[in-house]
């Protein structure tokens, strides 16, 4: 939970300033929308912001209470079912702003930060269900920021028998929620010891990324984390460093900071070859600093890396896959004895 949230649940919906209403929010005409929610709106006729966490809010108050099923969409849906025809109602519709976007941020807001709901509570459909599976060695997990690395994962996923994840370039997590669901629903301890293996980035908002999936994990109980970095300066050589690098943005709001981090952390690591990209000054005296994209190291030479990481790792639990996969094939036998 986000730091100065209060811990209780009804002083955090106050917080938000989410309220109980009678009627249906999204039905109700522009003279009452204004009159509801007119208080700390400033650019728009209402306060966009609290007339989306309301509408959220009241949605899942619905469908818990049984007054309507579950809504089996995309969030996508949602802002065209709910949110777009009401904020254009009250004149509030802008394509100045993503307001899209910020329906997604409220998500996170009442799903992370405030941990007062789940994703799956409303049963909003995850459009990156398709690049997540659960292997039958469960506990080891190789993750990627893209989803252009879903094909290799499903390699290695074939190979090894191990969970993969494609984020699609952000950590989602409502992808992640439902991949611990997920990795439950077969059975798996998620109490247990878990290896990651990443292949993000090798610049400050690919280590974002990691961190923030090895976060969200540990919001839904995956907390004994081991995590291998697939990508770094030693996985090439220097020439390939120097055709491969990238200056890193210095200069935009935040950033300066968050790279002095990176850097400090990344020197603690001790890599070879991180002396080929070293900050250097640019004409004007400017801080240049270079990282490497993902793409930068083939899959050839990644599946190599993996395969010297994973024998050990995996041959340690051979018995305990082999256990597994006779379960699995009972219960199959089960299911079609019950289907004749």
């Amino acid at each position: 939970m986000k730091p100065g949230m209060p811990k209780d649940p009804a002083e955090r919906l106050k917080k938000l300033g989410i309220r109980s209403f009678e009627v249906l929010i999204h039905d109700q005409p522009k003279e009452w929308l204004l009159e509801n929610f007119h208080e700390g709106a400033t650019d728009y006729p209402v306060n966009v912001s609290a007339l989306m966490k309301n509408i959220i809010w009241q949605t899942r108050e619905r469908i818990l209470s049984g007054d309507k099923p579950l809504l089996k969409e995309l969030v996508r849906t949602f802002w065209y079912m709910y949110i777009k025809p009401t904020l254009a109602r009250v004149e509030s519709l802008t394509h100045e702003t993503d307001q899209y976007r910020q329906l997604v941020d409220t998500l996170v807001l009442l799903v992370k930060d405030a941990q007062l709901m789940d994703y799956k509570d409303i049963g909003f459909r995850d459009d990156n269900q398709a690049n997540r599976k659960v292997g039958l060695n469960a506990n080891v997990i190789l993750y990627a920021e893209k989803v252009g690395h879903q094909d290799f994962l499903a390699e290695m996923a074939a190979k090894y028998q191990v969970s993969t994840i494609a984020m699609g370039g952000q950590p989602s997590v409502m992808n992640v929620e439902y991949f611990v669901d997920d990795l439950k629903a077969q059975g798996v301890d998620i109490t247990r010891s878990f290896f990651l293996f990443g292949i993000v980035d090798y610049d400050t908002s690919g280590w974002i990324i990691r961190d923030t999936f090895v976060d969200d994990l540990a919001r839904y109980g995956i907390n004994h984390v081991k995590n291998t970095d697939l990508i770094y300066p030693d996985m090439l050589t220097a020439q390939e460093i120097q055709m491969a690098r990238y200056p890193i943005a210095d200069t935009e709001k935040g950033s300066a900071k968050k790279n002095t981090d990176w850097l400090r952390l990344i020197a603690k690591r001790g890599y070879k070859n991180q002396k080929y990209l070293a900050t250097e000054r640019g004409p004007r005296g400017q801080r240049i600093i270079w990282g490497l994209e993902a793409q930068s190291v083939s899959t050839l030479r990644i599946a190599e890396k993996l395969d010297r990481l994973l024998t050990g790792l995996l041959s340690k639990t051979e018995g305990e896959l082999s256990i597994r996969m006779l379960e699995k094939i009972l219960q199959q036998l089960k299911d079609l004895q019950t289907i004749r």
